[in-house]
């Protein structure tokens, strides 16, 4: 018999940036719905306050975008609902995807201070609908920005439940600071359960008692039931429901079951306060997203958007030492972060995607969708290239370049090979417009081009160097490159000319044989997939067969037992080893499933020992369900294990993870480390963030992935398996990335400085005037295990902002200092950038400690 007293219901829209309504479109109709929401809340502000109607702004983005068009009248009525509690406002910018970055997480929090600020509420409630996860540091900056209360509507479509739901539990950060979280049913299904649309009493008392009586065989704890409502027919991006309140009223007069009143997350907040602590239980972990696997349905706009954000971190680095930013610089930034941001979120186009991949409505929505990367990519591109400009010194108007400005914008040191084509040096007129023209965002190296010399750069430092002088740098004579065979001071690398096979990659500092020679694949070899026809349809219902109902009632819908069809490239059409400056290129070309043409280039360095692995495709348009892997055989014993990196956070595969999450696949920010105590390997992957570790594990829905001998590690770049809102193909040149690292002992701080040395590289640019070598070091940060994940001008001028991360076990100091210049103070600070309490500044350092898996902001004024 169920013990429900009450139940609450929460009145949202749903935001999905897309699917439903072209985007421009969907941003009209949410300022609407403002405009409805006040008009319904106003209409019952006399009542007693359970007779009212109340609205959540689930995100800050729409609430933005309506002040920027709302007259003085309309927002001083907004304003008023606030105060008073009926309308909500909670803490995300949008619901977001394990794309973003610790960074990124921060960035979109910053409305939260300025809305706090102009409407005197505290904010303390965030909402995340339809997705499956966040990375485990969300929890930790939430907490940071002052949010007490994180609850969730996750959406079991292609997804799985952490734990049981409806259950409240405290979601414990990497620093063991603990937050409080309602994982709640799926959105909307208030509205689903009572089938609103019919405006029939008899149907919504059926099927709530339907969901009451569900909750009793589960044997739910509470006295209350917390449920979303939007509105019908669509269920998302809906405007407030014009009939909700009465069918409240109704229920409660006629007396057809517990009362039902609606609410917002700031009252279950208060109603969750009082629970007893025995009914709230902590879980640590990675929220590990079973979504994003959709991000590689456009994985040439999912490169483009993580190059973007390597052009901001490093822009946004040089840009903190030259004073606080203008008006219109600091839009500019502004306007790039958000285009980031629009690409992250979790709604990639129209809910027809895949069913009408052709029509115009799926074109049109895909094309504002790609617009986001490719907006973010250009703005961040000319921010970059103007910092660069404005440290090189450089004129309007010249001549050709003297030399070359290098800036490493990370806290590790890095070199670099300082390869300029001709087109840098031509004769004649050269301009600050053109050289904008030259400056590639980030792009591949080309190692065929003559090397002007390797550099080594300190952390976060630069240096001008001139070129007047400079010849190439010979090729290390320690290189051998014979039929069949590499070798380099790192690697003895074989292969088969006729075949193209990889036969062994021997790390020689280690005598370490990286391959397993037995495995059916070979060092990023090719793997396409596709449902066996011989075993099911070749449909994406052989993986995932949606029920609507079985979802809404967290009943899993994976057919774990689907069958794959995998193969590798079919025929070699030309192998080439070429020597250059900084080592030997292996190139093979390949006529293989899926794609016109397979370019594969693997190199091998003289004086550094990264392997870096690009593959060019030229995929053909399928719409059949594929997915697209590089394999990565590793010679490692059983009961190896794996860390990776989410929003900076270091994750242990299943240890570091909350019960039922994706394990089969996981979003890497930038490395993903797997190891058995004598030997392993890091992947830094700058360009396509999914990889699945152990196995082909796509569908399994895995509780913990098996540790077997000699894994397979799999980067995983393309799929087209979801069947609606992602693209059913994506045609066309496609270039990624991935650079192997092989080491003996894991070191966390090591995987994390490969992560940089592949994803934040030393950026180049020309240098008018360079008669002689000029270097400097902008930031010095030291500290035992500390890492320094950010660095950007103060919003407000004041300084700049060092962001540290402690992702060691134990308790650190650090001290941040300005090479040259004096420091006047230096305080700490939330991610929000309010200050918190002034540090001790002492030799020119600013002093201060970082706890276990702290991420802190620290203000530095000189």
């Amino acid at each position: 018999m169920s013990n429900i007293k009450e139940i609450l219901v929460y009145h949202h829209s749903h935001l999905d940036v897309g699917y439903t309504h072209p985007q421009p479109v969907l941003w009209e109709l949410q300022n609407t719905y403002i405009d409805q929401a006040i008009d319904l809340c106003e209409a019952t502000s006399g009542e007693a306050p359970d007779n009212r109607f109340y609205w959540t702004c689930e995100a800050t983005s729409p609430v933005l975008n309506w002040l920027e068009q709302a007259d003085e009248r309309q927002v001083a009525r907004f304003e008023k609902l606030v105060r008073s509690g009926q309308i909500c406002l909670t803490a995300t910018y949008m619901h977001s995807t394990p794309l973003c970055s610790a960074e990124e997480i921060a960035r979109s929090l910053y409305p939260v201070k300025a809305l706090r600020e102009r409407f005197g509420v505290p904010i303390r409630t965030a909402i995340n609908h339809d997705i499956n996860g966040q990375p485990w540091m969300f929890g930790q900056l939430m907490i940071d920005a002052g949010v007490e209360l994180y609850t969730t509507g996750i959406n079991t479509h292609f997804g799985g439940i952490p734990i049981p739901r409806p259950q409240a539990f405290h979601w414990e950060a990497p620093n063991k600071k603990k937050l409080l979280t309602f994982h709640g049913e799926h959105y909307s299904l208030f509205t689903q359960f009572g089938e609103l649309w019919d405006e029939d009493m008899g149907k919504m008392q059926a099927g709530l008692q339907r969901y009451m009586d569900h909750l009793a065989k589960q044997n739910y704890g509470y006295d209350f039931i917390y449920l979303s409502a939007t509105n019908s027919p669509m269920l998302d991006n809906t405007p407030p429901d014009q009939h909700l309140l009465a069918m409240i009223r109704k229920w409660n007069e006629d007396n057809l079951g517990p009362k039902i009143r609606m609410v917002t997350p700031e009252m279950l907040l208060e109603r969750l306060k009082r629970l007893p602590s025995e009914q709230v239980p902590t879980y640590a972990g990675d929220w590990t997203d079973f979504w994003n696997f959709g991000a590689a349905s456009s994985a040439d706009e999912t490169r483009l958007s993580r190059r973007t954000k390597t052009s901001l971190q490093s822009a946004e680095f040089v840009a903190a030492f030259r004073g606080p930013l203008s008006q219109r610089e600091a839009k500019a930034y502004g306007e790039a972060w958000e285009q980031v941001q629009l690409y992250d979120e979790h709604t990639w186009g129209a809910n027809i995607s895949i069913s009408q991949p052709n029509a115009q409505y799926t074109k049109v929505l895909w094309g504002h969708k790609a617009h986001y990367a490719f907006l973010a990519n250009s703005l961040s591109g000319y921010l970059l290239n103007r910092e660069l400009e404005t440290l090189s010194g450089n004129p309007l108007q010249s001549g050709p370049p003297e030399g070359v400005l290098l800036v490493n914008p990370s806290g590790f040191p890095q070199s670099v090979d300082v390869r300029a084509g001709d087109d840098w040096f031509h004769g004649g007129r050269h301009t600050s417009a053109a050289r904008f023209h030259l400056h590639k965002n980030n792009g591949d190296t080309d190692w065929t081009m003559p090397s002007r010399g390797t550099v080594e750069l300190k952390p976060f430092s630069y240096k001008i160097v001139p070129l007047a002088n400079s010849t190439a740098k010979a090729a290390d004579a320690d290189i051998r490159i014979e039929d069949g065979l590499i070798d380099t001071p790192f690697y003895t690398l074989t292969y088969d000319g006729n075949t193209g096979r990889l036969l062994g990659l021997v790390d020689k500092k280690t005598s370490w044989q990286m391959i397993d020679t037995s495995s059916e694949w070979t060092l990023f070899q090719y793997v396409r997939e596709t449902p066996n026809p011989l075993h099911q349809r070749s449909h994406r219902e052989s993986l995932f067969h949606r029920d609507v109902d079985s979802c809404n009632y967290s009943i899993s819908c994976w057919k774990r037992d689907w069958t794959a069809d995998r193969r590798g490239a079919e025929k070699l059409i030309s192998l080439q080893a070429d020597r250059h400056d900084s080592g030997v290129t292996l190139s093979l070309v390949w006529q293989a499933p899926g794609v016109e043409r397979l370019e594969q280039r693997i190199t091998l360095f003289g004086n550094k020992p990264g392997i870096e692995m690009i593959a060019v495709l030229d995929k053909k348009d399928e719409k059949a369900p594929e997915s697209i892997y590089f394999a990565l055989p590793l010679k490692l014993s059983a009961g190896w294990e794996a860390v990776y990196d989410s929003a900076d956070a270091l994750v242990r595969l299943d240890k570091d993870q909350l019960p039922g999450v994706s394990r089969d696949w996981v979003t890497v920010d930038r490395a993903v480390s797997v190891f058995d105590g004598k030997h392993g390997v890091t992947l830094a992957c700058p360009d396509a963030p999914l990889v699945q570790i152990g196995d082909f594990n796509f569908g399994k829905e895995s509780k913990e992935i098996p540790r077997n001998e000699n894994p397979l590690l799999l980067a995983w770049p393309l799929n087209n398996y979801w069947d609606t809102n992602f693209k059913a193909t994506q045609p066309g040149q496609l270039t990624l990335k991935y650079v192997l690292y092989p080491f003996g002992n894991f070191d966390p701080i090591e995987m994390i400085g490969r992560g940089a040395e592949a994803s934040l590289p030393v950026q180049m640019f020309p240098a008018i005037h360079c008669k002689a070598e000029k270097e400097g070091t902008l930031l010095e940060v030291s500290g035992h295990g500390v890492v320094t994940s950010y660095v950007k001008p103060a919003e407000n001028g004041d300084g700049l902002i060092v962001r540290l991360h402690n992702p060691t076990a134990l308790e650190t100091t650090f001290s941040i200092g300005l090479p040259g210049v004096a420091l006047k103070g230096a305080s700490s600070a939330n991610l929000l950038e309010e200050s918190i309490e002034e540090l001790d500044v002492s030799g020119g350092q600013a002093l201060g400690r970082l706890a276990s898996g702290e991420w802190a902001t620290i203000r530095i004024r000189a």
